[in-house]
């Protein structure tokens, strides 16, 4: 069938850096999501200045993330192999 699923994997190792930034974007998704849990029904109206902080910012964080997760894939680009499916 035309238009098939298309597949890329390293030469060799990962980056390092691609594991680290795909944990801290892991980290920061769970947290953003417990934050909106725990702000909801354990802490609703008293919590520290840095929870506050964070609850206004992690969107953006995210969004950093994501972009520094493409900026390694166009860094590593001759690193990776396209698979041919059959």
């Amino acid at each position: 069938m035309p238009g098939g699923q298309h597949k890329f994997e390293f030469v060799g190792n990962e980056p390092l850096a691609l594991w680290i930034v795909a944990a801290l974007l892991f980290a920061n998704t769970a947290l953003m999501l417990l934050l909106e849990f725990g702000r909801k029904y354990i802490v609703p109206q008293h919590s520290p200045e840095l929870v506050d902080w964070y609850a206004g910012h992690s969107i953006a964080i995210q969004f950093i993330l994501l972009a520094v997760l493409a900026a390694i894939f166009l860094i590593f680009r001759k690193r990776v192999r396209y698979i041919r499916q059959k």
